[in-house]
């Protein structure tokens, strides 16, 4: 198992190294420019718009921005969409996904705002809704894409969509949310040189953080889910210390979820508790800060075991620290991907890897990739068990993981 997720990892880190270089090289840059020059007008929104992942990564961006004029003392105002609370009040005609249309009817959107398309199929029905709607109220438009562009391609202006340069649509999920840890960098309408530097280093960073991740530490991990999932167990997926990481987190559990069961025979049931959003519970844990964390995912009983799954810049957030106690006490399994810290753990129940990256965004991406990573290989596991819905050659196991993404809309398309 070592050795394939090994030939795996290797791949997965070259392939996205090469096209989060062509694809900042080619596009960055300019998709950049558009963002802060829409930041840098006071009475203008910023519309982030994307279904699933794509959501996940909208939100990732929707950070990155607020940072950015944050530390330029700029007013920002950026909107992703319906969140969970809001969405019942939304007629969706029957089919998947908000309508991102009624939002920019009720904010009264313009031509001062824009709009930020993000998708790796192309063919999401709302967003298509939206870019029609736009192009008639004179709303600006940029789409992020998948390989090809689908339909937002034929409605959009070419010079207005970006297309990701490989197939893989995962890995293209990767690349699109590449961008935003470049935002709040120094010098991005400088010189193309100061550009060039700053995506090779950054594409280096990101190559040498996923090939350095143990392949021991994303066996036992799929492992230990793959397991939960068979034993009706629970699984933690938590994000901690940054906002992107807990979206991360979300971005992972989704994954997990509905794609790592995509035409998997008689499909396990998962129990899964991802990351609490800031803005779903902030208020109500103002009085209740002390444990929040536990009783939202449900860690303050133990009743069950199962596995636990955590995203941190650090290891010694008190939360996390924390839960860790927990997952000992119950010995539970728990695998924590963190960018720095001192803590040195004890035993086999808590499983650490130490990426050495300080840039949050960046800590983000390689979260989400190992998630997507981890995901195929769960996905494999429980194939080769249960057996899938149409034929799957498993004797090449890597080609396998090469092969089959966990884009569910791109495949179901076909």
């Amino acid at each position: 198992m070592d050795q394939t997720t090994e030939q795996f990892r290797d791949h997965y880190a070259d392939e996205l190294a090469f096209g989060v270089s062509k694809f900042l090289l080619d596009h960055g840059q300019l998709i950049i420019r558009r963002l802060l020059n829409s930041l840098a007008s006071p009475h203008s929104t910023i519309y982030l718009f994307g279904n699933g992942g794509s959501h996940a990564i909208s939100k990732c961006y929707e950070y990155a921005l607020q940072a950015y004029a944050c530390s330029r003392k700029l007013r920002v105002r950026v909107q992703t969409g319906v969140d969970v609370h809001k969405a019942t009040l939304l007629v969706t005609e029957g089919r998947a996904g908000s309508s991102f249309v009624d939002v920019l009817k009720t904010e009264s959107a313009d031509g001062n705002d824009l709009v930020v398309l993000i998708s790796g199929s192309g063919n999401s029905d709302n967003l298509c809704e939206v870019a029609r709607f736009a192009e008639q109220r004179g709303i600006p438009v940029i789409a992020l894409l998948g390989s090809g562009g689908g339909r937002l391609s034929t409605i959009i202006p070419s010079a207005d969509c970006f297309s990701v340069p490989l197939v893989d649509q995962q890995i293209s999920e990767d690349i699109i949310q590449s961008l935003a840890g470049l935002i709040d960098l120094d010098g991005l309408t400088g010189p193309a040189e100061s550009w060039e530097r700053a995506v090779s280093t950054y594409t280096r960073n990101l190559q040498n953080a996923i090939r350095q991740v143990p392949s021991s530490f994303i066996s036992r991990a799929a492992e230990a889910i793959t397991y939960a999932f068979f034993n009706r167990k629970h699984t933690w997926v938590l994000g901690f210390e940054h906002p992107a990481l807990s979206v991360c987190a979300e971005h992972v559990a989704h994954n997990l979820y509905w794609d790592a069961i995509y035409e998997v025979a008689d499909p396990p049931q998962r129990m899964i508790f991802s990351s609490p959003t800031a803005c779903d519970f902030s208020g109500i844990s103002n009085d209740r800060r002390r444990g929040i964390v536990e009783i939202l995912t449900g860690l303050s009983q133990l009743e069950d075991d199962g596995v636990g799954l955590m995203f941190s810049m650090t290891d010694n957030h008190p939360a996390l620290l924390s839960l860790c106690d927990r997952f000992r006490q119950s010995g539970i399994p728990a695998f924590l991907l963190c960018g720095e810290g001192q803590i040195q753990v004890e035993g086999d129940v808590v499983n650490m890897h130490r990426t050495g990256l300080r840039r949050p965004q960046l800590q983000a991406l390689v979260a989400q990739t190992f998630g997507h990573m981890l995901g195929r290989l769960i996905r494999m596991r429980l194939i080769e068990s249960r057996g899938a819905a149409r034929a799957c050659n498993l004797s090449n196991p890597v080609k396998f993981l090469v092969d089959f993404d966990l884009a569910q809309r791109r495949l179901l398309d076909a």
